[in-house]
């Protein structure tokens, strides 16, 4: 069982917003799990949350060295590969970040490509199928396991932090579901701005606090405000200033929503053709309010594809 946050385990508060720097913040929830309270404030000027007092980093290392995907035992391969069947998630996601940041490179030549916290290795996969070199970098043993049978390599097993790159430039830099668990997500985005070349691209997805899902469900939402994995909760304005900050301008941003296809099946427990036929009836039921919602802002995820100040 996963341990839980010893309650003097606690860093400092912080007053200013994580996201940008604006002083002018107010507590918004309190969120509890495993007899823990965590409170979470809110940027009155960008609209951003975050956890505060956050995790040391201690504790935070003592869940990622094993799972990013808040796993608590090991998942096989074959498990990872028929869940993205039932349900094309990470495949999907990594054609469209991936396919995008390639057209907007528009460079030729052998690209190289830093995956930060490449998870099952999707985006890794999907990178090399479009002709990059790619370098890996994950904590996580459990997710690196299935990483290595995916791609025939295994990731830099470490945290982006704690790696020195001698001054290695790279064309792309993938930052996928990753932001949201950084302490200083600030510092990590000005280290990605020594490591891109001159006109290379940083791709990120990240959750969004002003999402319909966070409106409606508030503290009871785990999609974004998962504690306490989830340290920073961006919204697009929030998101728009750390870049700015760290020294990126931005190409293009996109909301995602999707709701998994085998939501329905797995509450009606159904196997076999039922299976694929409810699947599918959900998949196509959902387009058209999530393309809405999406378009008024309140979508699910953010992506985003910047490049930084020349």
């Amino acid at each position: 069982m996963r341990n839980k946050v010893p309650l003097n385990k606690f860093k400092s508060k912080f007053y200013v917003c994580p996201c940008c720097g604006n002083n002018n913040i107010a507590h918004w929830l309190e969120k509890e799990k495993d007899g823990v309270n965590f409170n979470i404030y809110r940027c009155l000027l960008c609209k951003s949350g975050f956890m505060n007092p956050q995790p040391t980093q201690e504790f935070l290392e003592s869940i990622y060295h094993l799972s990013g995907h808040g796993l608590l035992r090991p998942i096989s391969f074959e498990q990872v590969m028929a869940a993205e069947a039932d349900y094309p998630n990470s495949m999907v996601d990594s054609k469209r970040i991936v396919k995008c940041a390639k057209k907007l490179l528009n460079l030729v030549g052998p690209l190289k490509v830093l995956d930060i916290g490449s998870g099952y290795g999707f985006f890794s996969r999907e990178a090399i199928n479009e002709g990059f070199d790619v370098t890996a970098v994950n904590p996580s043993a459990w997710e690196n396991d299935v990483f290595e049978k995916l791609n025939g390599f295994r990731p830099i097993q470490s945290f982006f932090e704690d790696i020195d790159f001698d001054k290695e430039k790279f064309d792309f830099i993938i930052l996928s579901q990753v932001l949201e668990h950084i302490s200083d997500p600030l510092q990590i985005l000005m280290k990605i701005r020594t490591l891109l070349s001159q006109n290379g691209i940083l791709a990120i997805a990240v959750p969004n606090v002003n999402s319909i899902l966070v409106k409606i469900l508030k503290e009871r939402d785990n999609g974004c405000l998962w504690v306490p994995e989830h340290l920073t909760y961006f919204s697009k304005e929030g998101l728009f200033a750390i870049l700015k900050r760290s020294g990126f301008g931005i190409n293009k941003h996109l909301y995602v929503s999707r709701i998994p296809y085998s939501i329905l099946s797995d509450l009606l427990n159904l196997k076999g053709s039922p299976r694929k036929v409810t699947n599918g009836l959900v998949k196509f039921c959902q387009w058209l309010p999530l393309r809405l919602t999406d378009h008024v802002g309140l979508g699910f995820i953010h992506n985003i594809w910047a490049k930084p100040f020349l």
